[in-house]
């Protein structure tokens, strides 16, 4: 189902952990070689998207990309020296900037997500319609937040 070997499935058969683990890296291992034909990482890709619809602050997009603060900016500084973002200041609160997608970054953006459609695509048609619809709504009750 997934390439780069097989799941030892008595192992991990019982083990909701390690099966959502497994499938996590091999599905982001998958998307990471398909954006690294076009000079990418999934991470990079990740920012994109959040900067897609409009800027945030550094801290919004820590929290949005679930990834720690130092983190988070060595990934911007990177996509602000290749000029996919910039930063400005914030509108009301002079000690925050905002981040901003540029236009390249739009078109990097288009061709990234083009990439990772085709990839999912690839996905779906080895697990079928219905699979994929099970799964896409299991993870999304997973993924939401508790409450």
């Amino acid at each position: 189902m997934f390439p780069g070997g097989r799941v030892d499935t008595q192992r991990v058969a019982g083990d909701l952990v390690e099966l959502l683990t497994v499938t996590q890296r091999r599905v982001a291992g998958g998307v990471a070689a398909v954006l690294a034909e076009d000079g990418g990482t999934l991470d990079g890709y990740r920012l994109l998207r959040a900067l897609a619809d409009a800027g945030r602050t550094m801290g919004e997009l820590g929290a949005v990309l679930h990834l720690p603060a130092p983190t988070c900016t060595r990934l911007v500084d990177a996509a602000v020296d290749q000029a996919l973002a910039y930063r400005l200041p914030h509108p009301d609160d002079g000690r925050k900037v905002l981040v901003h997608l540029s236009e390249p970054g739009r078109d990097r953006l288009g061709r990234w997500e083009a990439l990772v459609a085709a990839h999912e695509s690839a996905l779906a048609a080895s697990l079928g319609p219905d699979r994929v619809a099970a799964l896409r709504t299991a993870l999304t009750e997973l993924a939401a937040p508790e409450g």
